[in-house]
């Protein structure tokens, strides 16, 4: 007995321990409150700049995110009186993607409860869901992908749930409730939601209660596509299918293979030296552990949600791709984990060790940054030129900055002519015929990013400013992508 209750002793200091170092990395960047990056500044503009109402139609800056997410990071705003602090206003729109980055944390605890047979299985997922360099980052990022990741945590732990004998009338309902509101807060949802319904359909048992079940749920769909789908989603479908382009699984399913390699790779990204071979052999090993611990329910679920998502990506409705389907990244870790659940436990955990130590490198360099960013200076950068522009200074900003500029000077309230360099292609000469139409005067060329990771529209302006013999600059600063220069053109 005593023997027992040290090893529940252990087990749940290690689960304190793992929840709390996951919530401390988290919480580094989530204080740190780095500027805002290009898509972050996009969804911050909609957000200051948009009613409540408005936030159900078309956005600016080819931006869509859930109805839910948006509503609430306004009232935050609201409520915190941020419209006139910059640094306030950048930490408070993180509020719900930290709020909900910690609280998968939990939940992920209780669904793998019901997955795993063993408690250190347990704990392999939870390292794994705690210690991954993406979701810490999204975490502290003014995007709705750490809501995804949690709202389909809370899908999956309800179907797995349900059991039409055993589960009351107004338990379903309950369930029902929270399914029809998940999809207003996470677009990643949906698809765990739709591929839970045709999983429990399968079962054909006790039609009364799929009814109580579903009807919730299928009323919130209607309104929702009359309400936001069709005002949001479908006046920004063909630019989001221009900007995704080949994110898109083919019909003929000839990239999907090269798809789950970028995406898999995307998902344990920054983490050095894993093995993304081990990660595909764990995965499929778990796959049958599942089928053999008869856990068919969590298979099918897992298929249904893989599958509707491959439809829709191929019928050119979402994205197959990276962050967009960031909500995948439990069943991942889950299928993963599963290693260390078999009878020869010992064996799974030789494995899982050889993923689990480049995590600790990981961690230990996340620790040692004394500066977190987001490769974008964009409000250090405003705040710079806010300090020392005067009023006859242009500003002169490359196309990938707009949303930055746009943001930020809600706050710093420049009143200075703008230009903006956008150029169609990569190409110099492009870039340079532009920026010989410059009239002579002084400028300030605010460049916080670029489309390009290697920046090359930036680099192109950069070397038209070295090279012109009429341009003498009085102030510059690099720094990551970021680039502020002051000059004056005779």
């Amino acid at each position: 007995m005593i023997n027992d209750k040290l090893k529940n002793y252990i087990y749940y200091a290690i689960i304190i321990a793992i929840l709390l170092t996951g919530f401390l990395l988290r919480l580094k960047g989530y204080i740190t409150n780095p500027s805002f990056w290009h898509d972050e500044s996009a969804l911050g503009w909609n957000i200051l700049n948009k009613s409540y109402t408005e936030l159900f139609e078309k956005l600016r800056f080819l931006q869509i995110a859930p109805p839910m997410f948006l509503i609430l990071s306004k009232l935050l705003v609201t409520v915190t009186d941020s419209y006139n602090h910059v640094f306030r206003c950048d930490i408070v729109l993180r509020t719900i993607p930290f709020l909900c980055g910690n609280l998968s944390l939990i939940m992920f605890y209780f669904v793998a409860k019901k997955l795993f047979n063993s408690k250190w299985a347990i704990l392999a997922g939870l390292f794994l869901i705690a210690l991954n360099p993406v979701l810490i980052n999204y975490s502290f990022e003014f995007k709705p992908y750490s809501a995804d990741v949690l709202c389909s945590l809370i899908a999956l732990y309800i179907f797995l749930s349900i059991d039409f004998k055993n589960t009351s009338q107004k338990q379903i309902l309950q369930y029902s409730a929270i399914l029809a509101v998940l999809p207003w807060l996470s677009f990643g949802s949906a698809f765990v939601i739709l591929a839970g319904i045709m999983a429990i359909s399968f079962k054909k048992e006790n039609p009364k209660m799929f009814i109580y079940l579903l009807s919730p749920v299928f009323a919130s769909a209607l309104l929702y596509w009359h309400v936001f789908v069709a005002n949001s989603y479908a006046q920004n479908s063909k630019g989001m299918i221009g900007f995704w382009g080949n994110a898109f699984v083919n019909k003929d399913l000839s990239n999907l293979v090269q798809l789950n390699q970028d995406n898999l790779q995307y998902f344990f990204m920054k983490i050095p030296d894993i093995s993304f071979a081990l990660i595909t052999v764990c995965m499929l090993s778990g796959l049958i552990l599942f089928i053999r611990h008869k856990k068919y329910m969590f298979v099918m679920l897992s298929a249904l949600t893989f599958s509707v998502l491959v439809l829709a990506s191929m019928s050119k409705f979402y994205p197959f791709s990276q962050r967009m389907i960031l909500f995948l990244m439990p069943f991942v870790f889950i299928f993963t984990a599963k290693i260390t659940d078999s009878k020869n436990w010992w064996l799974g955990w030789i494995v899982f060790a050889f993923l689990a130590m480049p995590h600790f490198k990981f961690v230990q360099e996340f620790c040692s940054i004394k500066t977190l960013n987001k490769g974008d200076y964009s409000r250090i950068l405003m705040h710079k030129m806010s300090q020392e522009i005067q009023p006859d200074e242009i500003i002169i900003f490359n196309g990938a900055s707009n949303t930055d500029y746009f943001y930020y000077n809600m706050f710093f309230k420049l009143k200075n002519k703008v230009e903006q360099i956008k150029p169609q292609t990569e190409d110099k000469t492009e870039a340079e015929q532009m920026l010989n139409c410059l009239p002579k005067g002084k400028y300030w060329f605010f460049m916080p990013t670029d489309y390009k990771h290697n920046s090359v529209n930036v680099n192109n302006i950069k070397n038209w400013i070295e090279n012109n013999k009429n341009a003498s600059i009085t102030f510059e600063a690099h720094t990551t992508q970021s680039t502020l220069i002051r000059l004056t053109l005779d």
